[in-house]
């Protein structure tokens, strides 16, 4: 089974096909490795319905980075 942090990898790059972000600094934001917007929004709905959680909008300023994405998951399912 894949880690958490290994699905969110997945997932960005299936959103972002076909180029491929720069994901080698995790702690980085996704806006500046490569993703736009559209990427990232899509990236959002991908996460939702992979993990089936619910990501509210109060939530998105602290969803930067794969690290960021890694923790709010790990959080989630550890509630």
């Amino acid at each position: 089974m894949a880690s958490v942090r290994e699905k969110v990898v997945e997932l960005v790059f299936d959103v972002c096909r076909p180029h491929r972000p720069d994901v080698g600094d995790s702690g980085r934001p996704l806006l500046s490795s490569g993703l736009d917007s559209l990427d990232f929004a899509s990236l959002l709905m991908a996460v939702e319905d992979h993990f089936k959680v619910t990501v509210a909008d109060s939530d998105l300023e602290n969803l930067a980075s794969i690290d960021d994405f890694v923790k709010f998951l790990e959080d989630r399912k550890a509630a």
